[in-house]
């Protein structure tokens, strides 16, 4: 079966092509609201039936690799991050090994999962087990015929499902490791499995080489839906790991159409491809593993401009509420053909985890369809960590958002995956015109939001970030999200000697409300009164995290601000200033504007520091009080995090602090009196760093090791901003 592209598309036009048709504006099926809620369902059903009854077969079996493709696929676009934690605790029970059968297709199928982990997390334990392997398949003459006999397929990719197992494990490897080798072992062994087992009269693949003379019932060569299923999803996974310069992806792409267009033309009345694709009467009962996997290739393919969407959106939209219609009410993907060789018998109660994640593939790809078809210009925001980011705010600048503003004055933001409307805040820095946005997005490990600009009256957006002076209370400036509540100090503090304080001050909240307000009129915040109380003492010291001028062991710290001014109030971010009159640190006369952000949801507050003095350099340092009994300490150089868990304070519980840094911070250490984070500020740009704090009976954070992963989580989060798009 040599030379087998050499064959022309011309007539492969689909028989129904005169009915194309366009995506209809609003169609319910098709759009992506409809979709993810469709996918999210199914996802869901499937991990609790893993949780609750165990899985059927090992975790790195076929079955399940198959299941995690469409899994990551739906953690991309869902919000839910608990989709991509069921993955990587699959790489951890599995020790992040692929199956006993070293060179079995099927064994390594896991591997696409874990190079897909890799590349999100960083984490090299992901692929070590799994390269290894790579290795050696590599290194393999890969010289055998493909004859089914002698136990071929334990060695190569003999049988045409190994077309989806193997192939795009080593490509995703390829794009993981940025080393081409992977990729084109692939196209070599790709090729000579196509060579044997591709019928160029047929544009379908034979099982393997004990199909090429079975018949069907009805005369017609055999040729399997999933089995085909298997071979155009890999092609299309293979193809997303193939860079555009490839010198060998014209012929994939070739070899793609070709079965695009003879799949096609093969669905059958009810939208599915049933078992036997030649002999659809002799299994009359719809099938969605094999559809699952036609209808994300085909939607892949006109998605990625391969195939022509006046041809293949009919075939889509049929294929895609066939496999919807097979959706019971609980979630149950049913209609699966069981474990097999060859076309079976299906019912609706039948159902695997290859099936569903065939449907979680097609349903990603449907996604991509309607955004493409949404008006407007879209915003892509991309989680490229593997750290949750609920209720985060991307922060955009007017020049880049006016792209997908357009003309619209009074905008709605909408997420263009679940149709809801995307809380959002202008910037204005103090002045008249807004300078940037701040929008509002549950952003899961690795998944992307994209979100259009409509025209309309915006939903209220509940004001979730405070802040003022409160020249009632000695000139403090206090200020508070729906987490916790800080406060510094002013002048009019220094006449009540007995009272001073230099640093950051921190009220505990249990409550999301805003609360300052109140607490200032009843003048009782050092009593629990149900919504939390300021019981963290400051005194002479830096507090909770404040940072000042530090020379030769020494902090020299400013007086109280002397002026202010809020900048921003809400309803997702209070950003304020404080500026200070020069003082003495060691014969250098300084002073500071301290610029302070916090956004609706976090626990830190962003502390820009723009210290004035002459010279380049002024050695600074960033600390926080220590308690007389011992807590517990996090100072974490390499990723610039110091925390502490402070000792219990009687029924008010404890407080956790933190200062997360941008980058790597040598030199941290603890004194008699702080822990204390060293650093450089420069007189041409701000100082910055993050700091703040949480309760233990705020309801999030409990104990030390809660805390202290949210401050490296939020250290991530600082060096890996979410990375948007507007296209």
């Amino acid at each position: 079966m040599k030379n087998i592209l050499k064959v022309s598309l011309a007539g492969l036009t689909l028989f129904h092509a005169s009915g194309a048709m366009a995506l209809p504006v609003g169609d319910s099926s098709l759009s992506a609201p409809s979709v993810i809620a469709q996918m999210e369902k199914v996802g869901t059903w499937q991990w609790n039936k893993l949780d609750n009854k165990g899985f059927a077969y090992g975790r790195t079996n076929w079955t399940n690799g198959a299941l995690y493709t469409g899994m990551f696929k739906l953690a991309q676009v869902s919000d839910n991050p608990s989709y991509i934690r069921h993955l990587v605790q699959v790489g951890v029970e599995s020790d992040w090994n692929t199956g006993q059968d070293r060179f079995h297709a099927d064994d390594y199928c896991v591997g696409q999962l874990y190079s897909q982990l890799y590349m999100l997390y960083k984490d090299p334990v992901m692929i070590d087990r799994w390269r290894k392997l790579a290795d050696t398949i590599v290194a393999q003459p890969h010289t055998e015929s493909l004859e089914w006999v002698n136990g071929i397929a334990h060695r190569e990719w003999a049988w045409c499902d190994a077309l989806f197992m193997g192939p795009p494990a080593l490509g995703y490897l390829s794009t993981a490791t940025n080393d081409p080798k992977y990729l084109q072992t692939a196209d070599k062994l790709w090729w000579k499995t196509t060579d044997f087992l591709y019928s160029k009269e047929d544009s379908l693949y034979y099982r393997d080489a004990t199909f090429f003379n079975k018949k069907e019932a009805n005369g017609a060569r055999m040729f399997w839906s999933r089995g085909n299923g298997w071979v155009i999803g890999g092609l299309a996974r293979l193809l997303d790991n193939m860079p555009a310069s490839y010198p060998n992806r014209a012929k994939f792409v070739e070899l793609f159409k070709q079965m695009a267009y003879k799949v096609a033309r093969l669905q059958t009345s009810d939208g599915t491809w049933h078992a036997s694709l030649l002999d659809p009467a002799s299994y009359p009962s719809k099938e969605t593993s094999g559809t699952g996997f036609y209808v994300y290739a085909l939607t892949w393919g006109v998605n990625n401009g391969i195939l022509p969407e006046k041809e293949f959106l009919p075939v889509i939209k049929k294929g895609w509420e066939a496999l919807v219609s097979c959706v019971q009410p609980n979630g149950k993907l049913g209609f699966v053909q069981e474990i097999g060789a060859a076309p079976g018998k299906t019912t609706a109660d039948d159902t695997e985890v290859y099936g569903v994640g065939a449907f979680l593939l097609a349903g990603s790809e449907i996604i991509k369809l309607d955004i493409r078809h949404q008006p407007g210009v879209a915003i892509q925001m991309t989680n490229t960590i593997g750290v949750n980011r609920p209720g985060e705010l991307v922060e955009i600048p007017m020049s880049t958002f006016a792209k997908a503003q357009g003309k619209a004055k009074t905008f709605k933001v909408i997420n263009a995956v679940t149709g809801n409307e995307i809380p959002y805040q202008l910037i204005i820095n103090g002045e008249k015109t807004a300078s940037s946005i701040l929008l509002q997005v549950n952003a899961a490990p690795g998944a992307t939001v994209t979100a259009f600009v409509r025209e309309g009256t915006p939903a209220p957006v509940k004001p979730a970030a405070y802040g003022r002076y409160v020249p009632e209370r000695k000139d403090d400036y206090a200020w508070e999200n729906d987490r916790m509540a800080y406060r510094m100090y002013g002048a009019a503090l220094e006449n009540t000697p007995k009272e001073m304080a230099f640093g950051i001050d921190v009220w505990a909240k249990r409550t999301n409300e805003l609360v300052i307000n109140e607490w200032y009129k009843t003048d009782n915040y050092h009593h629990d009164n149900g919504q939390g109380l300021d019981y963290y003492s400051v005194g002479l010291t830096l507090g909770a995290g404040d940072n000042a001028p530090y020379i030769k062991d020494s902090i020299y710290f400013p007086k109280n601000y002397r002026k202010y001014k809020t900048l921003e109030n809400g309803p997702l971010r209070t950003t304020f200033q404080l500026m200070y009159e020069s003082w003495n640190a060691a014969g250098t006369p300084v002073t500071v504007t301290k610029t302070v952000s916090l956004d609706a949801g976090s626990q830190l507050n962003r502390m820009a520091y723009q210290y004035n003095f002459k010279g380049r350099e002024l050695p600074v340092v960033t600390g926080i009080v220590k308690r007389k009994e011992p807590g517990t300490v996090l100072l974490n150089e390499k990723t610039g995090v110091m925390g502490y868990w402070e000792p219990q304070h009687g029924e008010d519980g404890t407080l956790g602090l933190g200062a997360v840094f941008p980058e790597a911070k040598p030199g941290m250490k603890t004194d008699n009196v702080h822990l204390l984070t060293p650093g450089v500020a420069s007189s041409t740009a701000p100082y910055v760093y993050y700091m703040g704090a949480a309760w233990s009976k705020g309801g999030r954070y409990t104990n030390a090791a809660d805390w202290f992963s949210y401050l490296e989580d939020f250290a991530q989060r600082v060096q890996h901003p979410v990375e948007v798009k507007i296209k």
